[in-house]
C-alpha cells in the first residue's frame, strides 16, 4: 500500500522561490516530513509532494522559521540549518546516520566512509550512501556535504543531483575541484 492511500493526521505544504529553484516544506504535527529544493518549476514541485502525500495535505504557512531558514541560506548565510523534524518514518539507523550527517558543518565535506565511522558501523559506506540516498530533509540533513571516500561527490537525490549537489557546495565556499567517475 502506497503512503497516499493510508490514513494520516492532516499535513500542510509551503512552496517558495530560491535562487536555486523552487523549493517547499511538508509539516505535520511532529515537525517537517519533506523538505525538497530545487525544482525548475513550481507545478513540478507540487506534483511531486501530491504524489508523496496525496490528498490529505493542504497548503499553509510553515510554522517554526525553516521557510526563512532556507531562504537566508540561499543568500549565503553560513551555519546550521535547524527545524523541528518528525522522525517517525525514519529506520534507527538512518535516524543514528542522519543525526551525525547534521554535525557536518557549513562549508565542509566528509566521506561516507568516515560519516559510517561516526555512526558506529565503520565498514558501512555503503549503507550510510543508501541512508542519504533517501534523506527527505535536503539542507537539514546536509548530505550535499558527503562524498566518496575516492574524491568523487558520489550521488544527490534531491532534483537536479550531482549539479545541485555541486552548486550547493560552491554556495558554502567548497572550491575542491572533485574527481570525475570514469566508468
Amino acid at each position: 500500500m502506497s503512503n497516499k492511500n493510508r490514513y494520516y493526521p492532516l499535513r500542510s505544504y509551503t512552496i517558495f522561490k530560491t535562487r536555486i529553484g523552487w523549493c517547499g516544506v511538508v509539516n505535520a504535527q511532529k515537525g517537517a516530513l519533506r523538505i525538497l529544493i530545487g525544482y525548475p518549476k513550481q507545478k513540478q514541485l507540487l506534483i511531486q509532494i501530491l504524489h508523496e502525500f496525496g490528498t490529505n495535505v493542504i497548503k499553509a504557512p510553515t510554522t517554526g522559521g525553516i521557510v526563512e531558514k532556507i531562504k537566508r541560506y540561499f543568500s549565503g548565510e553560513k551555519g546550521f540549518l535547524r527545524c523541528a523534524i518528525d522522525w517517525s518514518s525514519l529506520s534507527p539507523f538512518q535516524r543514528k546516520v542522519f543525526k551525525v550527517a547534521m554535525k557536518v558543518p557549513y562549508g565542509t565535506i566528509e566521506t561516507y566512509g568516515n560519516l559510517a565511522k561516526k555512526a558506529g558501523c565503520p565498514n558501512g559506506s555503503r549503507a550510510v550512501g543508501r541512508a542519504l540516498s533517501r534523506n527527505p530533509f535536503s539542507l537539514v540533513i546536509p548530505c550535499h556535504r558527503i562524498i566518496r571516500g575516492d574524491g568523487t561527490l558520489g550521488g544527490f537525490s534531491a532534483v537536479g543531483g550531482i549539479k545541485l549537489k555541486r552548486k550547493l557546495l560552491k554556495l558554502e565556499g567548497v572550491n575542491q575541484k572533485f574527481k570525475k567517475v570514469i566508468r
